[in-house]
């Protein structure tokens, strides 16, 4: 694999339908110790110029005056990228009805943003240097991630899988979950992934490209590189879509319109959160606009067993969103949720003691 360059969308649709239905079968069958929630908190611990939400559109039009997410914050008068990339969804959907170039103008400015998302996300990176300077790092990959678990990453930078890459406990063979890895790699290249994560909401790494033999329709697959997976692609880049494919993720909106390969990752998050023990919940606080969480988190506590199941919330605000998830439920699981009221870096051996209880 050492210095190929591009990688074809080849798979028939039918097939890719195939192989995905068939793997999705045995995951179902797999069970977690731990599923994680990861959101932009966690990089943010890593990186301290990394921005959280409330920040980003601010950061990304201070890259250009003409960037798309100037355009879109002076467009909307907010600073709230969720707000504005909202608003802009629904503009496009009533343009739709009315001038199709309004409408079509509208998509152009979401794809630019994209762009941007990717390429500035493409900037945080995980490595054996940043790991070595990092000690709280290293304890919290080596410490907290055992084989089976499952991340349901929120994130689009390659930071935590780079960093697990980097100890041995990520692989390209299933490391971002069905159907990430049947085109890919031989099976006697890598051995399964310990970890699998699941970004739900695409990826500086994912790549959507025109199938080989039905260009009007498309696939996401992700790039393998090195500078996302440093030990795994060691010299290597395959890049998915041999130069037709474009940066693939979800823009942080309200209104989320998944691929199907999305939609089945977020079918594996909920298993994984159906059969896990503990679910920890790092950088995010889990905002109820974001439905899919809230079915996630209503999934690990629905099962027979939810009385012996804990969450663990990681955060700064930790007490806060405990008490909002407490009240959302008609039953009492004070019991159930635990805040760790503390920055990730000074909390992972609370965490790692936590979660071997």
């Amino acid at each position: 694999m050492a210095g190929a360059e591009g990688l074809q969308s080849v798979c028939s649709v039918s097939t890719l339908r195939e192989l995905v239905g068939r793997h999705s079968v045995g995951r179902d069958k797999h069970s977690a110790v731990n599923t994680f929630i990861i959101g932009a908190g966690f990089t943010k611990a890593v990186f301290s110029d990394a921005p959280l939400n409330r920040n980003l559109l601010d950061t990304l039009a201070e890259k250009s005056t003409d960037s798309a997410a100037a355009v879109l914050r002076d467009t909307y008068k907010t600073e709230d990228i969720e707000i504005a990339l909202t608003r802009l969804d629904a503009d496009i959907a009533v343009s739709q009805d009315e001038q199709g170039s309004l409408a079509k103008d509208g998509c152009k400015l979401r794809r630019r943003i994209e762009t941007e998302l990717g390429n500035y996300f493409s900037s945080f990176l995980a490595s054996e240097e940043l790991l070595a300077k990092s000690p709280w790092l290293a304890q919290f990959i080596d410490g907290v991630f055992t084989s089976e678990d499952v991340v349901i990453s929120l994130n689009y930078d390659c930071v935590l899988e780079g960093a697990l890459d980097c100890r041995g406990k990520w692989s390209p063979k299933g490391g971002y979950g069905y159907p990430f890895d049947h085109a890919l790699v031989r099976d006697d290249e890598f051995s399964k992934s310990p970890v699998t994560v699941l970004k739900i909401h695409g990826s500086a790494s994912f790549a959507i490209a025109p199938y080989g033999d039905k260009p009007e329709a498309s696939a996401v697959n992700f790039n393998f590189d090195e500078r996302f997976f440093p030990r795994s692609a060691k010299n290597t880049h395959f890049g998915f879509g041999a130069g037709t494919g474009r940066p693939y993720l979800i823009a942080p909106s309200y209104v989320k319109i998944p691929t199907v390969e999305m939609t089945y990752l977020m079918l594996e998050a909920l298993s994984a959160s159906a059969t896990a023990t503990n679910l920890v919940i790092i950088g995010s606080a889990l905002r109820p606009e974001d439905g899919f969480l809230t079915l996630i988190l209503a999934n690990f506590l629905r099962q027979p067993s939810w009385r012996t199941r804990k969450v663990f919330i990681v955060d700064p605000a930790a007490n806060a969103i405990c008490s909002r998830l407490k009240k959302f439920w008609s039953v009492n699981v004070s019991d159930q949720i635990i805040p760790i009221e503390e920055r990730l870096e000074a909390s992972v051996s609370l965490l790692v003691k936590s979660l071997s209880k």
